[in-house]
C-alpha cells in the first residue's frame, strides 16, 4: 500500500528529533514530501501544496 506524508516545517522538526511516537512514519511504505511552510499549507503555500499533491498521485 502506498502511503504519503506531507510534512510542514514543524512536523519535519519532530521527525528529525526522532520522537518515538512518530517512528512508524520512518519506513519505506511512506513517501515523504516536505513543504517549507507552517501548519496551514493550503493557506500559506497553496501552489506548493498543489504541486506536492500532484506529485503524490502521479
Amino acid at each position: 500500500m502506498d502511503r504519503v506524508l506531507i510534512a510542514c516545517r514543524d512536523f519535519q522538526g519532530l521527525l528529525g528529533a526522532g520522537v518515538p511516537m512518530l517512528a512508524f512514519l520512518d519506513h519505506s511504505q511512506w513517501r515523504r514530501f516536505d513543504l517549507p511552510t507552517g501548519h496551514w499549507p493550503m493557506l500559506l503555500a497553496p501552489a506548493g501544496l498543489a504541486d506536492v499533491l500532484h506529485a503524490a498521485v502521479s
